[in-house]
């Protein structure tokens, strides 16, 4: 099983934008290292989500916050087995899991379909 830590994450300023898809594959263009994807729930069919990218100049800024965090190697379709270890874990140490959630980019490699990602899942603890 992965690793899980608790972090403590300081605020962070930078650009946003929200989008709403149809699943994790339509993200599939916004995924660059150092992108931040948070995960604001569903509306109907689809998926609200802000693709926050990290600017000292920017106009938004991401609160500070304590996480579940755990890291994830593999294909952009697999990163939802991240949430599943969380969940585990969360269950196991009878914390709570709130929203929204993170992912946080540091690797992808487009040379793949789909593509393959590193990744730092955040989720905020209750």
């Amino acid at each position: 099983m992965a690793k899980v830590e608790v972090k403590e994450v300081p605020e962070i300023r930078g650009f946003s934008t929200i989008k709403k898809v149809p699943n994790r594959a339509a993200l599939q263009g916004d995924l660059k290292p150092n992108t931040i994807v948070i995960f604001h729930g569903k509306e109907g069919h689809e998926i609200l989500v802000e693709i926050f990218k990290p600017d000292p100049n920017g106009d938004k800024v991401l609160p500070s916050a304590t996480f579940a965090v755990t890291k994830f190697s593999g294909s952009s379709e697999k990163v939802d087995n991240a949430y599943a270890t969380l969940l585990f874990w969360a269950l196991k140490e009878g914390k709570s899991l709130g929203s929204p959630a993170r992912e946080v980019y540091t690797k992808i490699d487009t040379s793949q379909s789909p593509p393959e990602v590193e990744v730092e899942v955040q989720v905020p603890l209750q």
